[in-house]
């Protein structure tokens, strides 16, 4: 129970019950008044009766005695009147039969009141003739009893319910901040450092909320500080000093670590941008002048176009490099058009005294499969028919299409999937995370292959880019999960461990899809809590927004997300504090040389220290043997995931 009800209770209740006590006091001093009141009322008329009846006694007239009696109890609200005689004989009588009061029993048996009586001699001088015995009625105390108690309970009951009001403004008022400081202690346990934005007035909350305060802003630089130091080396390793723009070393990590992406890339364009007569620029203007050359076309190369997922390089001297993916033939052409504009404008912009040429080249690929040596190879002749024709132009060729598989064409590949698909012909392969500290298997991740007629596994760089092409990932998707969330629910290798699947942009955004998968998380809630959906940082930082959902949707049923192929783009540090992942793991491209290559060694080093006060794990993948486990121990990573904790074994 939280603290204002807590409070709100416990005051309302003790108002409450002072409240209850001064009615009560209220009504028993009402009873005793009425009480008082009955007896004075028939003791009055016992002595009032005995001086009138005296006369007609004193003369044995009965009837004028009973006459006289009868006026008096017909006018007031007497029980029983009677007149007797010395000798204890009833002379006159009159009675009212005895009822009980027309109120609630609860009420007349709660609050009693004695029926009083009351007796007066009558004599006539020194003669006694006899008493009067009165008994008043107590109908009507009752009844003035009860309307007094019910006006007094509603005028404390008005009471209570002011009171109410302004205790619930008053606890609200005063609790307000502790509200604040509820929500960003649960923020900081969730390892988004915010802070309470004002200070209560309260000595006690104010002290509570600086040190509130004072610890997330630490945590906070701290981590803002490793990550301006990961990023200075990053950007020192990984710039052109000249153009700032990526170096050639940039550009192909991350343009293989893209092209090997087959779930999210099934197209793109690669662009050489080359200074066709830098050579005579520079002898004829000079060194400095030609670095300026160089600034100016990076600055010109550097802008954004359309909303597509731009890699931008200078390979060296006056050759630069521009990648684009997931676009049209036209648009691939438009790019280059738009960059060629760029780049002409920003030279004519400088009025140089002697004609600066340039070419640009560029090849397009779709649906194949393509490696960074041929499409650089295709671009670069490419551009030097470019050069040659002299007039400033792109010069786009189409990659040659690769054939899947022994000359098999595409449609027998949708016809093997949609076969595999309808037929249930999916095999899923399981392969350990092993921790660090106690070489406990933290996961598995599990992956998909479809099988062909013969029963052999088909790998995924096959089948993947032809489900792309003829739209039917997502039903592969669905298929596949279907599959593994019947695996994790019986009782073989999977069990009791987390399963982490992988999941590609296209999925995100393919609403009906999104749509069976909550439907089916929120259905096994023991099945999501294991659950780790895992994204490449390629298809993170393409669609931020749909990612961002998606995440909030599926913790909402308990599972979580993670990514994988961590650290290649300028952006990895800002979406970890927006969207914290479970873990990451770092791209394969920081392992390959990692005992040689200091600068990855720091790298990961600072990727430790930013992410353990997050609460994100790191993972080491592709570890093909055991020379570089010790190191990336010592650097402070969590797990281990490759062929050297064994090779992905069939689980269904």
């Amino acid at each position: 129970m939280t603290l204002f009800r807590q409070l709100f209770i416990g005051v309302s209740l003790g108002f409450l019950l002072l409240l209850a006590g001064i009615e009560l006091i209220y009504v028993n001093n009402a009873r005793s008044y009425l009480q008082d009141q009955l007896t004075s009322h028939s003791q009055d008329a016992a002595t009032s009766l005995s001086m009138a009846v005296a006369s007609a006694l004193a003369d044995n007239d009965t009837v004028r005695a009973e006459t006289i009696v009868n006026a008096v109890f017909d006018r007031g609200y007497y029980q029983s009147i009677r007149i007797v005689t010395l000798r204890g004989d009833t002379l006159i009588s009159k009675n009212l039969p005895v009822a009980p009061p027309d109120l609630p029993i609860w009420f007349t048996s709660s609050v009693k009141l004695e029926v009083p009586v009351s007796e007066s001699m009558i004599s006539k001088g020194w003669r006694q003739l006899g008493r009067v015995v009165v008994s008043s009625h107590a109908q009507l105390a009752y009844l003035q009893l009860w309307n007094t108690t019910i006006e007094v309970t509603a005028w404390l009951s008005g009471v209570y319910v002011a009171f109410l009001l302004l205790l619930y403004m008053f606890l609200k008022s005063i609790l307000r901040p502790l509200e604040e400081i509820e929500q960003v202690a649960n923020a900081i346990s969730e390892r988004d450092f915010k802070t309470v934005k004002a200070t209560p007035k309260t000595r006690e909350l104010g002290t509570v909320v600086k040190a509130i305060n004072a610890l997330s802003g630490k945590i906070h630089s701290i981590i803002d500080t490793e990550i301006s130091t990961a990023n200075y080396f990053r950007v020192e390793a990984h710039t052109d000093d000249l153009t700032k723009l990526d170096n050639r070393r940039s550009f192909e990590l991350q343009l293989q670590a893209i092209l090997d992406n087959h779930t999210e890339v099934d197209s793109g364009v690669l662009y050489l941008i080359q200074i066709a007569n830098f050579q005579e620029f520079n002898s004829a203007k000079g060194y400095q002048e030609g670095d300026e050359l160089i600034k100016l076309a990076g600055s010109a190369l550097a802008g954004t176009w359309g909303v597509h997922h731009f890699v931008r390089s200078r390979i060296n001297g006056a050759t630069f490099a521009i990648a684009a993916f997931n676009l049209t033939r036209d648009e691939a052409s438009q790019i280059g058009t738009v960059v060629c504009e760029q780049l002409m404008h920003a030279i004519e912009a400088r009025q140089y005294d002697m004609q600066v040429s340039f070419g640009c080249g560029g090849t397009f690929f779709k649906n194949d499969r393509v490696t960074l040596g041929s499409l650089m190879a295709e671009a670069d002749m490419a551009m030097l028919q470019s050069i040659s024709g002299g007039n400033n132009k792109p010069v786009v060729l189409d990659q040659p299409a690769q054939a899947a598989d022994e000359g098999r064409g595409s449609f027998f590949w949708k016809q093997l999937i949609v076969n595999a698909l309808n037929e249930n012909r999916l095999a899923l392969l399981a392969q350990p995370v092993i921790a660090f500290k106690d070489a406990a298997r933290l996961q598995y991740e599990v992956v998909g292959r479809i099988v062909d007629q013969d029963g052999k596994l088909i790998p995924a760089s096959q089948f993947i880019p032809m489900a792309v092409r003829h739209n039917l990932s997502a039903m592969l998707d669905m298929k596949l999960i279907e599959k593994i969330f019947s695996v994790m629910g019986e009782q073989g290798e999977l069990a009791g461990h987390q399963v982490a699947i992988n999941l590609s942009i296209r999925s995100v955004q393919d609403a009906p899809l999104m749509e069976w998968l909550n439907s089916a998380l929120s259905k096994s809630p023991a099945l999501s809590s294991r659950i780790i959906f895992e994204f490449s940082e390629f298809g993170i930082v393409q669609d931020m927004g749909s990612i961002g959902r998606f995440v909030e949707n599926i913790r909402k049923c308990g599972a979580n997300f993670a990514v994988e192929k961590f650290g290649l783009h300028h952006s990895a540090f800002e979406y970890l504090q927006t969207l914290r992942p479970a873990y990451i793991k770092l791209s394969p491209i920081f392992i390959v040389d990692l005992l040689q290559n200091r600068t990855n060694q720091f790298f990961i080093s600072s990727v430790v220290k930013i992410t353990n006060p997050l609460g994100i794990k790191i993972f080491a993948h592709s570890i093909e043997n055991d020379a570089v486990l010790e190191l990336l121990n010592k650097l402070g990573v969590d797990g281990y995931q490759g062929f050297a904790t064994g090779a992905p074994a069939r689980i269904a």
